[in-house]
């Protein structure tokens, strides 16, 4: 610490700065970025995917963690099935961990045919997923070292998220935000997802812009400002 340290936002700042009496000037956030190979997808043209795809669809890229929050999900798309029977959520996550508890939870909820398990997803296919997607719902508990909604910004592709620690500040007005723990605002931002066609566009042009005003170059720039500053301090 006593060298200085970089943090991914504001609050992580103030939390080290709390936590450990570090003096402000040697904290740095240094916010992530989407990695390399979102943007490599950028450039290069649509992936045909081998997946049995629904036309339209939701999307949950995550492993199946107990505070990824999968239960709530659930709750929320089956909430939205009486309104809207044809709702599909596609979920994207390695088959392990709390995988059969998801897989069961889908089950005792009648969900079959609404919620689509990929399984593990190889890097090269996530940009076309999101692509494809009406938009991306992620209920984590945690946040923000969280990298999808940074992915789903790159590829255009509409963000409902956790409004907890440090992803407001990561996301700005690119996404909407809920409380993890209400079924009840998980399912207004998925059903505003699912109808409001207006409202996707907006948010895919903003998720683009924030991307692009905060990317690699960004990024590379502000670690070697921190770099300099921290060698000149010496």
């Amino acid at each position: 610490m006593g060298a200085g340290c970089c943090r991914r936002s504001r609050d992580g700042k103030q939390h080290v700065i709390d936590a450990y009496d570090v003096a402000p000037g040697r904290v740095f956030p240094l916010p992530y970025i989407a990695p390399q190979y979102i943007y490599e997808a950028l450039a290069k043209p649509p992936r045909k995917l081998s997946y049995e795809l629904p036309e339209k669809y939701l999307f949950y890229p995550a492993t199946f963690w107990s505070h990824k929050n999968h239960p709530n999900l659930f709750a929320a798309i089956a909430k939205l099935r009486a309104q809207y029977p044809d709702i599909q959520l596609v979920l994207a996550g390695g088959k392990h961990n709390g995988y059969p508890a998801a897989r069961d939870a889908v089950a005792a909820l009648g969900l079959e045919r609404n919620v689509t398990f990929l399984g593990y997803v190889p890097d090269e296919d996530m940009f076309e997923l999101y692509r494809r997607a009406r938009g991306m719902v992620m209920p984590s508990f945690f946040g923000p070292t969280n990298i999808p909604q940074l992915e789903a910004f790159v590829a255009g592709c509409p963000v409902a998220v956790s409004g907890v620690y440090g992803v407001p500040e990561q996301v700005g007005d690119a996404a909407l935000l809920f409380d993890p723990k209400s079924v009840d605002e998980i399912a207004d931002a998925a059903e505003r997802l699912w109808v409001d066609d207006a409202l996707c566009a907006d948010l895919a042009e903003k998720g683009r812009l924030r991307a692009e005003s905060w990317g690699p170059v960004q990024f590379s720039a502000r670690l070697r400002t921190i770099v300099e500053t921290l060698v000149a301090s010496k």
